[in-house]
């Protein structure tokens, strides 16, 4: 029995050897040794995700937008593709053919167009993470959402992703624009990383005006609270009335220029800008960046 015992013994002091000298590389390079003559003790990485501000100190209030669109019954704002950026989608255009900078088309409105730089803290252009394009869209008879097209090709950028740090306030970007009580847009769509401003009062992505798409943020919780008030299924913003008896006003969120939307992510911000329903090229320097403090690039001849 005391040689079986011994035998046994041995054999597991030589097992234990070999899961020793076999244990994973992996493990070892994660060791952390203890003084000479101590254990080695294997700790696990522990990285915390990052989360979203859960309260704001900010404020928000409510004024009127105007039913425009003719969909019937109202297409929810989340199924729309001309309010919620993150339904269409957008892919990274990996062509080097075109300017990896601001570019010049000219400028041919008379009023400031939103200005893209005052949306960052403090103003600025940030650095270039990606440029985007758009998808197009299929509509479908309302509700249904539809289906996402092909990349839009009429320019070569329709979108921008910045690098931007984690927690850095975002704000409404500023115009020579004014809807009236000194307000700056109202917010078409808003969800937990996204917001769509719309610089008129007509609640469409595809009136007549800039609707400026802000994707990869925190939204304010009081803000998307506000939103998620105003935008409830059964209330009036889903009561479809006809051309004929319109005006038709309900209320959603009024923002003025530089207010927050948000703080950014910590991925990059994502900046969109839509001029009367057609998605413009984010790098037109006459355009969204006549006002671009600290861009060494200038504004290219057009």
């Amino acid at each position: 029995m005391r040689s079986f015992r011994n035998t046994f013994l041995a054999a597991l002091v030589l097992l234990g050897l070999v899961i020793w000298a076999w244990r994973p590389a992996t493990m070892a390079a994660q060791s952390t040794e203890a003084p000479a003559g101590g254990p080695t003790i294997y700790l696990p990485i522990i990285t915390a995700p990052p989360t979203c501000p859960a309260s704001s100190g900010n404020s928000y209030s409510a004024g009127t937008a105007y039913q425009f669109d003719l969909d019937n019954p109202v297409r929810p704002a989340a199924l729309h593709a001309d309010k919620n950026l993150d339904l269409r989608g957008y892919a990274v255009n990996t062509s080097s053919s075109f300017a990896h900078e601001l570019v010049n088309y000219g400028s041919g409105d008379p009023t400031q167009p939103p200005q893209l730089a005052t949306a960052f803290s403090p103003n600025r252009v940030p650095p270039f993470a990606h440029f985007y394009r758009v998808y197009n869209w299929n509509w479908a008879p309302s509700p249904a959402p539809g289906s996402r097209g092909t990349p839009i090709t009429t320019w070569p950028v329709t979108a921008i992703g910045f690098d931007v740090p984690a927690g850095e306030t975002i704000r409404v970007p500023s115009s020579g624009y004014n809807i009236g009580g000194g307000m700056e847009a109202i917010v078409l769509y808003a969800d937990a990383n996204s917001v769509a401003l719309r610089y008129a009062r007509e609640d469409t992505g595809g009136g007549a005006g800039y609707t400026v798409h802000i994707d990869g943020i925190c939204t304010d919780p009081n803000l998307l609270a506000l939103y998620n008030q105003l935008d409830a299924a059964n209330g009036p913003r889903y009561q479809y009335v006809p051309p004929a008896n319109r005006p038709y006003s309900y209320d959603l969120p009024n923002l003025p220029a530089g207010k927050p939307v948000g703080v950014a992510g910590p991925g990059e911000v994502v900046l969109a800008i839509v001029d009367s329903g057609g998605f413009m090229d984010t790098r037109s320097c006459n355009e969204w960046w006549q006002i671009r403090p600290g861009y060494g690039g200038g504004c290219p001849p057009p």
